[in-house]
């Protein structure tokens, strides 16, 4: 059973209150906030298609991988300086625009939508903390965890014991994720291809973990 507070939920609670909110249809390699045409008191509610988030410093490199329900911006609402946060579409997205301050008023002003704000920050949270142990991992091990961790947000069940990755999250998507050089992610990825940890389906990559396959099933049967 899906949980109340999540983002179709949200969307309906926006529609009954009246609160005005664009939808976007972007394609793939479009900048979302902090732009002249998507300014940053918005925020941007992915409704489908993934967008890569990355350190406005380090543009190149991807920090994390965002999908269907997440709030990109949100963090907005914690700092009034500007945004350290780029966010670019990896595939096709629709994408529903909500004005800054709309937002604060119908989380801020009806004690009974705080769950949506808890959620909200959870599902920000989790990205925030497989960053973490990725970046506490060692060296050897980071291809490996990157695989995981991207597994653990948007992988599918599949067979009985592999969960295979979107086909829009591209190999250079993960190596990146790693914040390995090419060369060592791409050798820690030979390895892992030879050991079996994952393999490639239709051009999507797979990997090979029954508990990981039992967390996805999880996550899905909750979205």
């Amino acid at each position: 059973m899906s949980t109340l507070f999540n983002y179709r939920e949200f969307i309906q609670l926006t529609k009954k209150g009246k609160v005005n909110y664009e939808k976007l249809t972007l394609p793939k390699n479009t900048l979302i906030a902090n732009t002249p045409e998507q300014p940053s008191d918005f925020v941007y509610l992915i409704v489908e298609g993934f967008v890569i988030s990355s350190l406005a410093q380090k543009p190149s490199d991807v920090y994390t991988i965002c999908s269907k329900g997440v709030f990109l911006n949100y963090y907005a609402l914690l700092d009034t300086e500007i945004q350290p946060f780029r966010f670019k579409t990896a595939s096709k997205c629709t994408i529903y625009k909500y004005a800054m301050k709309d937002l604060e008023y119908i989380l801020a002003m009806f004690p009974e939508n705080y769950g949506f704000q808890f959620f909200i920050m959870k599902d920000l949270a989790a990205h925030l903390y497989y960053k973490t142990l990725l970046n506490g991992c060692i060296s050897t091990d980071k291809v490996k965890i990157s695989f995981y961790n991207i597994a653990k947000l948007h992988g599918i069940p599949f067979e009985a014991d592999k969960v295979i990755i979107p086909k829009e999250i591209q190999t250079q998507v993960i190596l990146s994720y790693s914040g390995l050089s090419r060369s060592t992610s791409y050798e820690q990825l030979s390895l892992l291809k030879k050991s079996g940890v994952t393999s490639k389906v239709n051009n999507q990559w797979v990997v090979h973990d029954q508990s990981l396959h039992d967390f996805c099933h999880k996550r899905v049967v909750l979205e």
